[in-house]
């Protein structure tokens, strides 16, 4: 039976998908592989799953990428037609759009103004971005869900998930080779040159991490305070593959997304009770995979010893509370980082450069090559759209690069001379108490970034309109502009650059001269 069924062709066959879009394949031969292991009827079922899965409503998770785009744009021409059909009732067109996004399990915009989330809707890129995103989380999910996903496979994330990731990487590439940047002197640069230069960079993104918890350090041995290295873990229903290869029994179908959202939950108990009780650590969180790409923190926390043992409570207190068995051992771990040993820097560098680029280090945890696990897990991250760094406490990081632009002869009040100077030297701890300090609050601090929306001047009219609208018509958040001292702006960004394609026309429009670079004005 088993033999005859596999070479028959059927309606859950996938393998005339091109590319690396072919994971249903996978998960339809792996399917038939069970004929020859289980009772037929559950096999049975299993074909039913992998073609549920290999399909969202009528979207195809086999598509490459330009069919995909057909498929968006398809879509983004009925939302349209939506939009004349009943362009005279907004409630009733908006309601039909969400309801039809809906199937996909799209989430619609968030625009609070409700034409512009219906422009959206019915924009072809709006759903091209929807759809990559839903066909990048599916295949990955499936992957997990059959066991492709372990450190008996692949680790962190499905083979399809890089793939997709490349190409998408790719696609990025290209777009960057054919685009510039242009201003309105007429001066161009790459964009591709600027990323080369720029936080897109993994190992500029890898030193200014280091920097900055160099600096954290320096400030805790100033204060006084200690180090703890926490690990963060979900509940066993979260995680879908034993490290032994074998499937979890207790695991619920939750997603990577699902496992972020309940960690996500309990730090954000954790810290409105610490913010209740006055306990302020500062430090770093990285979020990265277990081999299942079930997601995981980890946090390397400063703060002062009096406080160690309250905050190490309040994190007990929200991390054990469903009460799993095993729970004590498993949900989290608290080192405390002794400095006769060794720095808390040395202690997180492998987790930094294993999430970054893997060039720092051999292998990974398990003995795998460093840069392909950097790899696996960069892909996973962006799939799921994680962001693996974020920094506790502290002064914003906003306000230390838009510093670096200053130039040094243009004249400062000394405050700002010494913020200027540290961030410029590259010395966050200098940094920090320039700011005021490590307790200081943001809102207290000595500088916050600026921001304010562009001027549009109409060449036939000579009409002044500022640029605050999206080509959908939502409110845009403001540019940033430069830094704020007390009643004090600093532009920092002279320059109005706007994306060309390569060979295209400058755009019709003049603005304004932009003012001199560092001046400072009221």
């Amino acid at each position: 039976m088993g033999a005859d069924w596999s070479s028959k062709r059927h309606k859950y066959d996938t393998r005339a998908a091109q590319g690396p879009y072919t994971l249903t394949q996978s998960a339809v031969l792996r399917i038939r592989s069970l004929l020859d292991e289980i009772e037929y009827n559950g096999a049975l079922r299993r074909i039913s799953l992998g073609y549920d899965t290999a399909f969202v409503a009528d979207f195809d998770l086999s598509l490459s990428d330009k069919d995909l785009r057909d498929f968006a744009t398809e879509k983004a021409n009925l939302a349209s037609d939506q939009l004349v059909r009943h362009k005279e009732d907004l409630d009733t067109m908006t309601r039909k759009l969400v309801e039809k996004i809906a199937v996909y399990g799209i989430s619609p915009p968030d625009d609070k103004d409700p034409l512009s989330a219906a422009l959206k809707m019915a924009d072809k890129d709006w759903w091209t971005g929807r759809l990559r995103q839903l066909q990048a989380q599916y295949h990955d999910t499936i992957s997990r869900d059959i066991g492709l996903v372990s450190k008996k496979v692949d680790s962190y994330s499905g083979r399809n998930t890089v793939l997709i990731h490349r190409a998408q990487q790719e696609r990025n590439k290209t777009y960057m080779e054919n685009t510039e940047l242009r201003n309105t002197k007429g001066e161009t640069i790459s964009l591709a040159e600027i990323a080369e230069h720029n936080l897109s960079n993994p190992e500029i993104r890898n030193a200014e991490f280091m920097v900055r918890i160099k600096g954290f350090e320096q400030v805790s041995q100033i204060y006084g305070h200690t180090a703890q290295f926490i690990t963060l873990t979900t509940p066993s229903r979260f995680h879908c593959t034993k490290s032994s290869g074998f499937k979890n029994q207790k695991f619920d179908g939750s997603t990577v997304a699902d496992g972020q959202k309940w960690l996500k939950s309990k730090w954000a108990l954790i810290r409105a009770k610490l913010h209740r009780k006055g306990i302020t650590p500062y430090g770093f969180r990285i979020v990265e995979p277990h081999h299942d790409g079930t997601p995981h923190w980890h946090m390397l926390l400063f703060i002062a010893p009096q406080q160690v043992k309250p905050l190490n409570r309040v994190i007990r207190q929200y991390m054990l509370s469903e009460g799993e068995r095993g729970s004590q051992e498993h949900r989290m771990d608290i080192k405390p980082i002794d400095p006769t040993k060794g720095s808390a820097v040395g202690y997180i560098a492998k987790y930094v450069s294993k999430n970054l680029d893997g060039k720092h280090l051999d292998t990974d945890l398990d003995g795998k090559p460093a840069i392909e696990s950097a790899e696996r897990i960069t892909a996973w991250a962006r799939t799921w759209n994680l962001r693996q760094f974020q920094q506790i406490g502290g002064p914003s990081v906003t306000v230390w690069r838009e510093l670096r632009k200053l130039k040094p002869e243009v004249e400062h009040a000394d405050a700002l001379a010494q913020a200027r100077t540290a961030a410029d030297a590259g010395d966050w701890a200098a940094f920090v108490i320039a700011m005021g300090g490590i307790d200081v609050p943001r809102k207290e601090q000595l500088l916050a970034p600026y921001r304010e929306y562009n001027e549009l001047v109409d060449t036939n009219t000579g009409e002044i309109t500022l640029d605050d609208l999206t080509r959908h018509g939502a409110k845009k958040v403001p540019p940033l502009k430069g830094l704020r001292m007390a009643d004090v702006v600093i532009v920092t960004r002279t320059e109005r650059w706007t994306p060309v394609p390569v060979g295209s026309c400058a755009r019709n429009t003049v603005r304004p001269e932009p003012y001199e670079h560092g001046a400072a004005r009221c």
